[in-house]
Order: structure tokens, then sequence, then C-alpha cells
């Protein structure tokens, strides 16, 4: 029995070092996945680098953008003054959600289900 304990120590150390080696790793890798400091940022877009912009404007003039100035930016059918008609097309609306069925007829559903479950 001593002889086979004997062996298996090595190989213990060896378990214990690849776990080791692997929680290492494992905490390691997300930080490589987080872009660096001073790297651009692919994702960055048109809107975002309009928001940073204004923000700065407004920072540097010491004042915010006025009413008037915000309706300016809004007239021409955008969703607000910095994202404009970005993304307008993707969101839901009444006149491009045809089809799907409205959160009543969700509601009247599930609750007929649950009707059928405990009166069945």
């Amino acid at each position: 029995m001593r002889d086979v304990l004997t062996i298996l120590r090595p190989l213990r150390y060896l378990v214990t070092l690849c776990l080791c080696a692997v929680l290492l790793f494992s905490y390691v890798t997300p930080a490589f996945a987080a872009p660096m400091k001073n790297e651009p940022n692919a994702a960055a877009n048109k809107a975002a680098k309009e928001f940073e912009h204004e923000s700065r404007d407004a920072i540097a003039t010491d004042h915010p953008p006025g009413l008037s100035e915000t309706q300016k930016k809004t007239r021409d059918g955008g969703l607000n003054e910095v994202q404009g008609k970005a993304g307008l097309d993707e969101m839901k609306r009444p006149s491009n959600a045809a089809g799907t069925p409205s959160v009543e007829k969700d509601v009247k559903n599930v609750l007929e289900k649950v009707q059928d479950k405990l009166g069945g």
C-alpha cells in the first residue's frame, strides 16, 4: 500500500499544478478580451461620437443646449438630439408591428391556459 502512495505522490503534484494553471488562465483570459485604454473602439458609432462631442461642447461653454437648439436637431423626425434617426427602423411601433399579437391578447391567452389547467 505504501508503494502505491509513493508512486501517486508526483501525480498528485502534477494534477495540482495543472489545476492552478487552469485557474490562473481562466482569471487572466477576460482581461485580454477587453480593449486596451488607448485602443480605438471599432464599435463606437456615429451617435456615440456625436454625443461625446455635444457633451464636451456643453461642458466647455458651461451651459447645456437650449430648448430651441434641441428642437432644431429633432425637427427632421429624429428620436432625440443625439440619436437622430439612427435605429428608427428597428424600433417596434404599431405601424411596423403588423401580425404580432398585442399584450392584451397574450395575457388573455395565458389566462385561458391557466383556467383550462385549473378547471380541467
